[in-house]
């Protein structure tokens, strides 16, 4: 564990890493629990795995118009095609779910599973969408899940 730790900040240099702001709507299958959100991530540059995948770490959450959240870390694999414009990021992570006093999902371990969609700029900004599934993979007494569409901004903090 101890090598993982001293080694992990050589990789980091390798590629872009981002600060991610967006917005969109909690629950958006929904309309009773629909409601809107606003996201916050960090997403750390590894070594890129060839020209087109890059593995990405990803730490933030987002807070919903009721007082509920979410903090999780987790992984994108970041696929760039035609000429490095076009970024498809299918992600993983976990986390802790706060509801506030808004929707009971289960369990306070939740897991997201999704896909962004984005133009990367020339200058290595991103504009794109992102569609989650919220989940607790049937861990609580009960699993109603939400799924959230984002709309995001990337902000290159190393280039």
């Amino acid at each position: 564990m101890l090598r993982w730790l001293l080694f992990f900040p050589l990789v980091l240099s390798a590629a872009p890493t981002y600060f991610s702001i967006g917005g969109g709507a909690f629950d958006l299958l929904r309309d009773k629990w629909r409601t809107w959100q606003f996201d916050a991530e960090v997403k750390f540059g590894l070594k890129p795995v060839n020209r087109y995948l890059t593995l990405q770490p990803v730490l933030g959450g987002f807070v919903n118009a009721h007082g509920g959240g979410y903090v999780c870390g987790g992984i994108n694999f970041d696929l760039l095609f035609f000429d490095q414009h076009i970024l498809v990021s299918p992600g993983f992570a976990a986390g802790y779910y706060w509801k506030g006093s808004w929707k009971d999902l289960g369990y306070p371990l939740e897991f997201r599973s999704g896909i962004q969609l984005a133009w990367q700029f020339s200058d290595w900004r991103r504009l794109g969408i992102h569609f989650y599934h919220l989940s607790n993979a049937s861990i609580g007494r009960r699993n109603p899940g939400e799924e959230a569409l984002v709309f995001y901004y990337d902000i290159p903090i190393k280039k």
